[in-house]
C-alpha cells in the first residue's frame, strides 16, 4: 500500500514513506470515535430487542383476530332493530341479548332501534359499518326479500352488501279486530267487509313490513277495498286499533297476543293456511275461512360484506346455542314465535337468494306498493 500511495503521488522514497505513513495513520480511527461507534451500535442493538415484543405483540394480535379468539376485545355489540320499543324486533332483540352476551364471554349487547322507511334505515346503517362483527342487523324477510321488490331503489344491495349470520324465528302473523266488533273469524269479516265497504282500514307496523303484505294480500282475495294505514312500529299500530281509529290490526304475535289474552282484541286468523305450534289456540287461515291467505315471515340477523369467517362463525356459534336454550325458546313461544336453531351462515344465505323471487310474486300478487 505504501509504494503504491508514494509511487502515485511520484515524490522521493524519504518523502514517500512519510506521506504514506501520514495517510495511513489517519485512516485509523481515534479512540473516541471507537467509543462513539460502539455507543451507536449498542444503543441500535437495545431499540431493536425493546421493539421486537411489540412488533411480535402486533403480529399476535392480528392473527388473533383473523382467527377470532380475541374477539369481542371489550367493544359493545350493537344489535340494530329497523322498529321502535315496543314491537316484535325490539321484543326479539331483548330476548336474544342477555344470553348472547354470556355465550360471548360477557360482552355488553346494545339494542339500536333505529325504525324508518320500512326498516331501511336500520339495513343501511349496518351495510355501511365496519367488517368488524361489532354492528348486527335483526333484520328479516322485509329487509332483505320483501323491499327489493317493494321499493325502486334501495340504499343497499340485499346479498352483496351483508355477511349472512343465521335465521333466528319465524314470524307469523295475527289479524285481529277489537273484541267488541262482534267479528269471530275470516269469513265474517269478509260479510261484513262487503256489507259496509268503504270504510274499512288496516294498521300495520309500517311499509314493506310482513303485515303490510298480509293486509293487501287479504284486500286481494276478498275482493274488497281496504286501505292500508302504517304506523312506526307495532305498538302505534295496535293502539289506533284499540282506539277504535283502524279497524282491523295485522300485527306480530308479541304485538297482539297481550291484548287477545287480555280479551281485548279478538283473533281472526294467522297469516298462514296452518296454526302455529306456538300459538295453538288462533286459528290458521284455511280453518279461519280463507284459505288463501298463506304468508308467513321470518327474522334473521346479518354484519356488513366481508366479515372475517372465523368472526362470522363465532357469531353463528354464539347465536345457535342461545336459540337452543329451553328457557329462550320458552320466552320467544311466550310471544308466538319459534326459535331457530340449524341453519348454518351458507345455508342461510342461500336460504336468502332463493327467497327474492318468491316474495317478488307475493308482492306483485298482492298488489303492494311503497311509492
Amino acid at each position: 500500500m505504501l509504494m503504491e500511495c508514494g509511487s502515485a503521488w511520484g515524490l522521493p522514497d524519504a518523502t514517500r514513506r512519510i506521506a504514506c505513513i501520514q495517510l495511513a495513520c489517519k485512516a485509523i480511527p481515534s479512540e473516541q470515535s471507537l467509543i462513539r461507534r460502539d455507543r451507536e451500535r449498542a444503543m441500535i442493538h437495545r431499540r431493536s430487542l425493546l421493539a421486537a415484543p411489540l412488533a411480535l405483540a402486533a403480529v399476535s394480535q392480528q392473527a388473533a383476530a383473523q382467527s377470532g379468539a380475541a374477539w369481542p376485545a371489550g367493544r359493545p355489540i350493537r344489535l340494530v332493530v329497523g322498529f321502535p320499543p315496543g314491537g316484535s324486533g325490539d321484543f326479539l332483540a331483548r330476548a336474544l341479548s342477555e344470553p348472547l352476551s354470556r355465550e360471548l364471554g360477557g360482552a355488553t349487547i346494545i339494542v339500536d332501534n333505529r325504525p324508518g322507511a320500512g326498516s331501511n334505515i336500520a339495513a343501511e346503517h349496518v351495510a355501511r359499518s365496519e367488517a368488524d362483527g361489532y354492528t348486527i342487523l335483526l333484520g328479516g324477510n322485509f329487509t332483505h326479500s320483501v323491499n327489493p321488490a317493494l321499493y325502486r331503489r334501495l340504499p343497499f344491495d340485499p346479498i352483496n352488501d351483508f355477511t349472512p349470520i343465521t335465521r333466528v324465528s319465524d314470524l307469523p302473523l295475527i289479524i285481529a279486530v277489537r273484541a267488541d266488533a262482534g267479528i269471530n273469524n275470516l269469513a265474517e269479516l269478509a260479510a261484513r267487509m262487503r256489507a259496509q265497504p268503504g270504510r274499512w282500514n288496516y294498521a300495520t307496523p309500517g311499509i314493506g313490513t310482513p303485515s303490510h303484505l298480509v293486509g293487501a294480500k287479504l284486500a286481494k282475495v276478498t275482493g274488497e277495498d281496504i286501505t292500508h294505514v302504517p304506523f312506526r312500529g307495532g305498538a302505534p299500530s295496535l293502539q289506533a286499533v284499540l282506539a277504535g281509529d283502524v279497524q282491523i290490526l295485522v300485527g306480530t304475535p308479541p304485538v297482539a297476543l297481550p291484548q287477545i289474552r287480555a280479551g281485548t282484541l279478538k283473533a281472526l286468523s294467522l297469516s298462514t293456511r296452518m296454526a302455529s305450534p306456538a300459538i295453538p289456540d288462533v286459528l290458521g287461515s284455511e280453518a279461519a275461512g280463507l284459505p288463501a291467505l298463506d304468508i308467513t315471515g321470518w327474522w334473521g340477523v346479518w354484519t356488513a360484506a366481508r366479515l372475517p369467517t372465523p368472526i362470522r362463525d363465532r357469531l353463528f356459534t354464539a347465536f345457535r346455542a342461545v336459540l337452543a336454550q329451553q328457557p329462550v325458546q320458552a320466552r320467544l313461544a311466550q310471544e308466538g314465535l319459534q326459535a331457530l336453531t340449524s341453519e348454518s351462515p351458507e345455508a342461510f344465505g342461500r336460504f336468502v337468494q332463493a327467497e327474492l323471487p318468491i316474495w317478488a310474486q307475493i308482492v306483485k300478487d298482492a298488489g303492494a306498493t311503497a311509492d
